[in-house]
């Protein structure tokens, strides 16, 4: 299945990260649908970040023009974290924040996810890597972004405007945050520990 069929499906960060995948999984907590419907209830909070991550190594880590999701972290969503970035072995990061780089792990179908796709909420970063949700209710949720990772070491602005790098990857973002009533929230994503990414931390000054 390529993407812009499945983008077609279901426009979603998370299910673009499950397409045409060779390795089915289950998660066999049940989706509670009542609850995340509730917790994507309006109400008094706001989430807002930026994406636009330079790494020492040169490497750019962007959300610019993606999806992001606003995930409620029930049960099935916590396991689907923990399966879909490895959480058990680390890798990738914690419960409370994570990556994936998808072009380096096998690809994943979540079985019979469709229910946990579709409720969510979702908007687009911007040119700059940020993004933001309004009127958000109390919970716990996910914000999970689509990335780019740029290989080369280069100028952004060449990146918006075009040039192509050989170098370039697909992967995601995620991380947990906790809402309670009239929260102001801005997540500025970055690695969740040096010793990840090949110890390429982040560059100075960025």
């Amino acid at each position: 299945m390529n993407k812009p069929l499945c983008l077609a499906m279901v426009v979603l960060t998370l299910t673009l990260a499950a397409c045409a995948s060779q390795q089915p999984a289950r998660i066999d907590v049940p989706f509670d649908s009542a609850k995340a419907s509730a917790m994507l209830a309006p109400g008094t909070n706001q989430v807002s970040g930026r994406i636009m991550v330079g790494l020492a190594s040169g490497t750019l880590v962007t959300c610019a023009n993606n999806v992001v999701s606003l995930v409620p972290a029930t049960a099935y969503a916590r396991e689907w974290a923990r399966q879909f970035y490895q959480l058990d072995t680390g890798r990738y990061g914690t419960i409370n924040a994570a990556y994936r780089m998808d072009s380096r792990e096998p690809e994943i179908k979540f079985v019979g996810a469709e229910p946990f796709y579709a409720t969510t909420r979702t908007t687009r970063c911007d040119e700059d890597g940020d993004f933001s949700f309004a009127n958000v209710g109390n919970g716990e949720f996910f914000v999970v972004a689509r990335t780019r990772w740029l290989g080369k070491d280069h100028d952004y602005y060449d990146f918006m405007y075009g040039i192509n790098d050989a170098q370039e990857e697909d992967g995601s973002v995620m991380e947990l945050i906790r809402l309670h009533g009239n929260d102001a929230i801005n997540l500025q994503w970055a690695p969740p520990g040096p010793e990840l990414l090949g110890g390429e931390g982040l560059a100075q000054g960025r």
